[in-house]
């Protein structure tokens, strides 16, 4: 069986906080199953999906600062 991914997990992956696991859910795509109001996961395979199809959609704009990094 896959290995499944709950939101902890993707905080800890990512270090972020839940609040950003569920903005990625509602605006960036981010598909996980749900199996109760308090219970959802993301199967390993549609996680790396999910990034691989962020990558060239989102590019981030950087300041022309030499003491910005790139």
């Amino acid at each position: 069986m896959e290995r499944r991914l709950i939101k902890k997990d993707l905080m800890e992956l990512y270090g972020v906080d839940r609040v950003t696991i569920e903005d990625w859910r509602r605006n960036r795509g981010l598909k996980m199953i749900e199996v109760s109001t308090h219970s959802k996961y993301i199967t390993e395979t549609d996680l790396f999906e999910w990034e691989n199809n962020l990558k060239g959609r989102n590019k981030v704009k950087r300041l022309i600062n030499k003491s910005v990094s790139e």
